[in-house]
């Protein structure tokens, strides 16, 4: 006799109009996906007005009463995961309807061992006060951030910004529950960011505050710190950025985030935590050293240790829900450029080796000394890095027909490679007479002698970078923004050198970059403050003034340029754009942004 079909359906198999077979607590659907299974009395025959229905969506489908879901779904991020822990987490899935007493005492000895709070339950408490209140100790602010829905926030973060650095679980295993305040309200400020007439600035200042406030360390803290220094870079708060990240460095390092098994120990038998957590090393490791490279460092922390943690899996599957089951080591990615076929590598690892790239040039970078060989030998790994893609990897757009962010950054990171090695010692006129304050770059030595090959390949690097710009940039990282501003930089350089030779193919591709930093500039101040900076430039070159009776002759470095606009600025390097310390080139010591033991 055939099944008869359920006449109740939880809440996630209606939202997708799918058949439910309405098991108790957990349909088999949601258990086989990881999602929270809740149900609600059917509302036949009952009529619901339009503004109900639609603010009925609007707001989480999952009651407050998370702890009833299994203790797989709460993302447990911690070093310490006792197996003290780990029994709580087992005797909790067999548990068929715990109640919020129990729910509550096991999430606190769970709690207590990796740092991760709940809402509602016994540690998230512990402290005295709610957990919003204390992630925004100001009522004045937390009274700002209150007036705003955080799933609304939320779902503009995994729109906007997940896709570009998806470290987190998917959005189908996020709910507000599951991640500790501090970390939802840097989500929330990333959110805040995409959001119009929403005051990102108010949660800029909770995440800040939340942030302070924890003494503990724990993954989720390195996640918050990581997304966190993205986005005051991104916000043109350059030096907070560089000193945050090296505070998530520092942890992360510390608690062994970098070895093989570390995610296979702290992932609580979860393939998503798993990947989740070699995604955050390895997205410490490229933001590490793309920071590095943009603020001329001469290395990076997270480079400098034992690479053992497996490279992260394909995207597209991840940011689905699913996990491959096998995973490859650096050494294996490495192996591939002698095999006799094309090894199947995520869009990750190509990623990964373009920042391991980087860090070769920003080796070079701060010598004046003659390296050619060592030169030659970077500028080789480059080359090799391009030729050896596979069919799969060669482009920008994946199976679905999508940019694949992944890729666009590999490429975006190997073009920067390429700009900083060669735009040096290249013939392009690399001191700038009279310049403006911009971002995303340092001081740097010009090598000697100029070559006309690392002219060409300073502007390849240049006109590649500006040929990304014509993909939707709506889910680009904010980081993109130094690739376009360093591109802007070797255009704008050629230009000045010869101005009245200056192609409309330059000032096309000038044109192009600064179009992409106003399209950015809209979310991101570290895009909107730079474009009027270069435009400045731009303008000083594309439109000189023709003083009458000047008795002063251009050089070959500041032909074209209005020195009357730019005349506060002299002897400037155009690399000295991006400084993110003070004048003595100091760092403020991490341990001044947040001391967290």
């Amino acid at each position: 006799m055939a099944k008869r079909p359920s006449a109740l359906a939880c809440i996630e198999c209606r939202k997708k109009h799918l058949k439910c077979d309405a098991l108790a607590p957990v349909c088999s659907r949601c258990k086989a996906h990881g999602l929270p299974c809740t149900y609600t009395p059917s509302r036949r025959g009952c009529r619901r007005s339009a503004t109900k229905s639609a603010s009925a969506s609007l707001e989480p489908s999952v009651p407050q009463q998370r702890e009833t879901v299994p203790l797989q779904n709460n993302y447990l991020g911690s070093p310490r995961f006792s197996p003290v822990a780990r029994q709580a987490h087992q005797s909790q899935q067999v548990q068929t309807t715990p109640s919020i007493a129990s729910a509550g005492s096991t999430n606190a000895s769970v709690a207590s061992a990796t740092g991760v709070v709940a809402r509602g339950s016994v540690v998230g408490q512990q402290h005295g006060l709610p957990a919003q209140e204390r992630a925004a100790p100001n009522p004045a602010i937390s009274g700002q951030i209150r007036n705003y829905d955080e799933e609304y926030l939320a779902n503009l973060y995994y729109i906007h910004f997940h896709p570009a650095h998806p470290i987190l679980l998917p959005r189908s295993r996020y709910n507000t529950d599951t991640y500790p305040p501090f970390l939802r309200l840097v989500i929330q400020l990333i959110g805040s960011q995409y959001a119009p007439n929403v005051p990102s600035d108010a949660f800029r200042d909770a995440a800040d505050a939340a942030l302070m406030n924890v003494s503990e360390r724990s993954i989720p803290l390195v996640q918050a710190l990581l997304l966190y220094a993205i986005t005051l870079h991104a916000r043109a708060d350059r030096m907070k950025a560089v000193n945050v990240l090296a505070k998530a460095v520092d942890l992360g390092i510390g608690m062994g985030m970098n070895r093989i098994d570390f995610a296979s120990t702290h992932g609580m038998q979860d393939s998503l935590i798993e990947e989740s957590l070699r995604r955050t090393w390895w997205e410490l490791y490229v933001v590490d050293g793309f920071f590095a490279a943009l603020h001329r460092q001469s290395n990076f922390r997270c480079n400098a240790v034992e690479l053992g943690a497996l490279l992260p899996s394909d995207d597209e599957m991840y940011l689905q829900g699913i996990v491959e089951s096998q995973f490859a080591s650096l050494s294996q990615f490495d192996a591939r450029f002698f095999a006799d076929d094309d090894p199947p590598f995520s869009s990750a690892c190509y990623r990964v080796e373009a920042v391991r790239i980087l860090g070769r040039v920003i080796a070079l970078a701060n010598s004046g000394e003659d390296q050619r060989e060592k030169i030659q030998t970077v500028d080789n790994a480059i080359a090799a890095w391009k030729y050896h893609l596979p069919d799969a990897r060669a482009g920008i757009i994946n199976r679905s027909g999508e940019v694949d962010q992944m890729m666009f950054q590999a490429h975006t990171f190997i073009d920067v490679a390429s700009i900083l090695l060669h735009f040096p010692r290249s013939e392009l006129p690399f001191m700038l007479p009279a310049a403006a304050e911009l971002a995303c770059g340092e001081r740097m030595f010009q090598g000697s002698p100029a070559l006309s090959q690392s002219t060409l390949k300073a502007l390849s690097g240049s006109q590649e970078i500006s040929d990304l710009v014509t993909l939707p940039l709506d889910t680009m990282s904010p980081l993109f923004a130094c690739g376009l501003i360093l591109g802007s930089i070797v255009q704008l350089s050629a230009c000045s050198a010869h101005p009245n030779n200056c192609s409309s193919q330059h000032r096309d591709r000038v044109l192009l970059m600064t179009g992409g930093l106003k399209f950015m500039g809209r979310n991101w101040p570290i895009s909107r403050d730079n474009l009027r900076e270069l435009n400045k430039i731009a303008s000083a070159i594309f439109n000189p003034r023709q003083e009458v009776g000047s008795m002063t002759t251009p050089s070959s470095l500041d032909s074209g340029i209005d020195m009357e606009m730019l005349q506060n600025m002299q002897n400037i390097s155009w690399f000295d754009l991006f400084y993110a310390g003070d004048m003595n080139d100091q760092y403020t010591s991490s341990q001044e942004v947040w001391d967290v033991q």
